[in-house]
């Protein structure tokens, strides 16, 4: 994939015109021409003019929206020819597979497969690991692209710190899911060490005795009994 304007001004597709005339600022003082050694300014001219081109773009939005456009339809051309190799691919070893079984044939023709059931078994061994292959390719290529997501978010996080932003940090549904089991598992946890006479006498001699965990599940019991009022009324209605 090749650079684009945004890459070149280092910043997010979805970044605001605040954030990227700021990241402009800087890379404008980190590379202006007068601010570099000798040797360093053809290619100090070079780099400005490339950041320069991006800005000039990406700080006017009628520029910024047709070249999102641009860039949006140059994708989807480039996720149809990966597509179209993938099928390739594909097809390529349905055709090796007829060769197999073309070869498998001819030899049980030959009278090197002693039966079907030799042959079938040598196809559909030869199939799963074809399948097998092909399954650790695409997990390895999922793992591979979390990865980069991931590398990138971080350094983009670490750039918006170094222009001075406060990052406040999204949390995804799958986030908020894991969070909510983990509740749950705990709740669960405590309920059965509740049940059992020894961890029920610890417990209730450890609510009794510390104030700062008393006010927290008395917090957390206060919380469930409006919730579980809430209910009774709703239903009651």
């Amino acid at each position: 994939m090749k650079k684009t304007l945004y890459d070149i001004l280092e910043v997010s597709e979805k970044a605001s015109k605040e954030v990227i005339d700021k990241a402009y600022k800087v890379l404008a003082k980190k590379y202006h021409p007068d601010l570099q050694a000798e040797e360093n300014k053809s290619k100090a001219e070079a780099k400005m003019k490339e950041i320069n081109e991006a800005y000039n773009v990406l700080s006017d939005d009628a520029a910024r929206e047709k070249y999102d456009e641009e860039l949006a339809s140059e994708r989807e051309v480039e996720k149809q020819e990966n597509l179209r190799k993938q099928q390739s691919m594909y097809s390529d070893m349905a055709h090796s597979d007829q060769n197999n079984y073309n070869m498998y044939n001819s030899q049980a023709t030959q009278g090197n497969i002693k039966s079907d059931k030799d042959l079938q078994k040598n196809m559909q061994e030869a199939l799963k690991r074809q399948q097998e292959d092909l399954r650790r390719q695409q997990e390895a290529y999922i793992k591979q692209q979390e990865e980069m997501e991931k590398q990138y978010n971080n350094a983009y996080y670490k750039y918006l710190k170094s222009l001075g932003y406060k990052v406040k940090f999204k949390w995804t549904w799958k986030q908020y899911l894991t969070l909510l089991i983990v509740i749950v598992v705990l709740i669960v946890i405590g309920l059965i060490l509740w049940i059992i006479p020894p961890t029920h006498d610890w417990m209730l001699g450890l609510y009794n005795n510390n104030i700062f965990i008393k006010t927290v599940v008395n917090i957390f019991i206060g919380i469930f009994n409006g919730i579980g009022k809430m209910i009774s009324g709703l239903f009651s209605n």
